[in-house]
């Protein structure tokens, strides 16, 4: 009768599917907490061109660029918008109240 020291561990040190549910739920939590409370600043992730040029055009203010990211404070224009544009993600930044200096 096999006894628990006589089993081989089959499974990675590493539980992989956790970590990657883990990431999952962030990155989708995060995208759609962003379509639901319409927060003033954003930062999407995409290809940077296309996402200020569709930010200035809704009289948005850039508050940061790079080759993949833009940061910026939305002005009128809706989280949809950027979606539309070709965002791969769109995340809310959080206000000064909760934690930030």
């Amino acid at each position: 009768m096999p006894t628990i020291t006589d089993r081989t561990l089959r499974y990675s040190p590493l539980p992989w599917r956790g970590l990657l549910a883990v990431a999952f739920a962030w990155f989708a939590g995060m995208a759609t907490m962003a379509l639901v409370i319409k927060p003033d600043s954003v930062v999407v992730f995409g290809p940077a061109d296309r996402m200020i040029a569709t930010i200035v055009a809704a009289d948005g203010a850039l508050l940061d660029a790079g080759r993949f990211h833009v940061a910026a404070r939305m002005g009128n224009a809706p989280v949809g918008n950027l979606y539309a544009a070709g965002a791969w993600f769109v995340w809310p930044i959080p206000a000064k109240g909760c934690g930030r200096l």
